[in-house]
């Protein structure tokens, strides 16, 4: 598409600026994961123990040591800020994308290779997570960088040595970024893949066994230290909770279905849902017929089956998957500006797709302006259309801004100019972006972070009143806040409906919902409270908010006093 690898490059990186730099530490910490990294890394570097993570004083295991390395050397050298907390992640997306390019320019040809990145960088789920302060972002560098490396073991013989000791070098860090799926997924790929064209695997010779011996410099000391120093807590959190429950119990039963990872790659790549649909169409019946995308093939759908029997299932844990998704998205893009469409049938499928796609944006564009959404029997669809509408609501523009360029890109693609097609669709996540953090940042950072909350109930903070926070806020009030929840009486305890309402044990200092709430209030005459809306109105009635004092609706939030009742006056003799 453009005259040089220089101008590829050049590009490649203003889109990566404008989709994961731009106005990066502008937005509040995410809530819940992207505080409870930050707290985590805060207490790293405060205490000077940089081998345990721990939050709120305690030991905890969720995630191995790598990515908060990471971080609290970007705390280090930049200060404790919103950008310098997700700047490492950001890194290793940049980096991700010019793998991409990389590889798929070495494997087909400069234009496929540049094509499967911008395709990465501009699809919405990609550009999005990428922003965010989480452990999959470099997980997927490390987990691409193995499989790539595999296959240019089986391709290049002569250099298989090479290849396969830095399989395992990246391999190495993939467990140490996030445990054992790192190796997982790409043992699983591979198997698939030799198991299917009938190669015997390469773990074999000498750059094999130099790579073994890197991998455990990479691994074994970590964790080694973890079963010293912690052992069965190590044993019972990390590889039990954090790994093996996981596969056998949701965490998130409303995620728990069949279609959440298919629909989430497809849904999720907006604007190239056409050309998934077209990729998945061209490999139907012809998967094998070229080696490098029958291999993406391998480590995409291992992976998708595999997270799909998992029963915890998050948009996160398939970040990964949206790279050999690209890959494949570029060669097939590639084929079709080299050749066109294979028949009349095909563009009917592709034009289709582009006016669902299209519609579907649409539709939220006309409920973002108007606020209609349709009347609906069930009750439980009206209250997500409620919830829908309310939530699109502040988004006029930059709903209105991926329309636009849908519409562009389809108009070009009626008229069969597929690269303006191609150049018009990879703008449309970029305005969303833009547009958000524009116009939409209040009620993006009222909707998503803990942040302005945070503020708002220091701001009607008396003394040391204490506060009192639901599960989902309890991260991000606590390290906005800068509470000592070690403290005899904390700043800040949880309200919820049971003592422990984690998956992970936190030592936090729990209020057992209304019956603790009345018994809390006995010994302390007032409390702020900061709760999502749900859970504000199991509390309706309640004496202790009968005079709704300080309330303060903020999106989904609601900051109110809870005052002691006053004690019934003793009935005359």
């Amino acid at each position: 598409m453009f005259a040089s690898r220089k101008t590829d490059f050049i590009v490649l990186l203003i889109v990566c600026f404008i989709a994961f730099w731009w106005r990066l530490g502008t937005l509040g910490l995410i809530d819940p994961d992207e505080p409870f990294y930050a707290q985590t890394v805060r207490e790293m570097v405060q205490t000077g123990d940089w081998v345990t993570p721990q939050i709120y004083g305690a030991p905890q295991f969720e995630k191995p040591i790598f990515y908060y390395w990471l971080v609290a050397g970007s705390f280090k050298a930049l200060g404790e800020t919103e950008f310098s907390g997700r700047m490492p992640a950001t890194v290793f997306a940049t980096v991700l994308v010019l793998l991409v390019w990389w590889f798929g320019s070495r494997v087909w040809n400069r234009r496929a290779g540049f094509l499967a990145a911008l395709v990465l960088a501009t699809g919405l789920e990609f550009c999005v997570m990428s922003r965010l302060m989480l452990t999959d972002i470099p997980l997927a560098v490390f987990i691409t960088a193995a499989v790539c490396c595999y296959w240019l073991a089986v391709r290049h013989e002569e250099e298989r040595d090479k290849w396969m000791f830095w399989h395992l070098v990246w391999a190495g860090f993939a467990v140490l970024t996030k445990g054992p799926l790192g190796s997982l997924v790409t043992v699983m790929a591979t198997v698939a893949f030799s198991f299917s064209m009938k190669r015997p695997l390469l773990f074999r010779g000498r750059g094999f066994w130099w790579g073994v011996a890197a991998y455990a410099v990479i691994v074994v000391p970590w964790y080694a230290t973890m079963f010293a120093w912690h052992a069965k807590p190590f044993w019972d959190e990390f590889f039990i909770r954090d790994n093996w429950l996981r596969v056998i119990r949701a965490e998130h039963p409303s995620s728990n279905h069949f279609w959440y990872y298919p629909g989430l790659l497809f849904l999720g790549s907006l604007p190239w849902m056409p050309a998934v649909a077209l990729t998945v169409r061209r490999a139907w019946g012809r998967l094998r017929a070229d080696e490098a995308a029958f291999f993406q093939w391998c480590w995409l759908l291992t992976s998708l089956v595999f997270l799909t029997i998992c029963q915890s299932k998050l948009p996160s844990y398939a970040f990964y998957l949206f790279v050999p998704l690209a890959l494949l998205i570029g060669r097939t893009l590639d084929e079709l500006l080299e050749r066109g469409f294979a028949s009349p049938g095909e563009r009917r499928m592709v034009v289709g797709v582009a006016y669902f796609q299209c519609l579907l944006v649409g539709i939220f564009a006309v409920v973002a302006l108007t606020g209609a959404v349709p009347r609906l029997s069930s009750a439980w669809l009206a209250s997500k259309a409620a919830s829908l509408t309310k939530t699109l609501a502040p988004f006029e523009v930059p709903v209105l801004l991926v329309f636009a360029a849908l519409t562009v890109s389809l108009f070009f693609l009626h008229r069969r100019s597929l690269a303006t097609w191609l150049l018009a669709s990879s703008t449309a996540s970029l305005g969303l972006l833009v547009g958000a953090l524009t116009s939409a940042l209040p009620a993006v950072e009222a909707e998503s972070s803990a942040r302005p909350v945070a503020l708002k109930l220091m701001e009607l903070r008396r003394g040391n009143e204490p506060i009192l926070t639901g599960k989902f806020l309890a991260r991000g009030i606590i390290y906005y806040t800068h509470s000592d929840v070690r403290a005899a009486e904390p700043g800040v305890q949880v309200l919820a409906r049971t003592a422990q309402p984690f998956w992970a044990a936190h030592p936090l200092p729990v209020v057992v919902w209304k019956k603790g709430l009345r018994k809390f209030l006995k010994t302390h005459p007032t409390a702020l409270c900061a709760l999502r809306k749900g859970e504000w109105e199991a509390f309706a009635g309640e004496p202790a908010f009968a005079a709704r004092e300080d309330f303060v609706q903020m999106g989904e939030n609601v900051v109110v006093r809870a005052r002691r009742p006053a004690e019934p006056e003793p009935a005359a003799k």
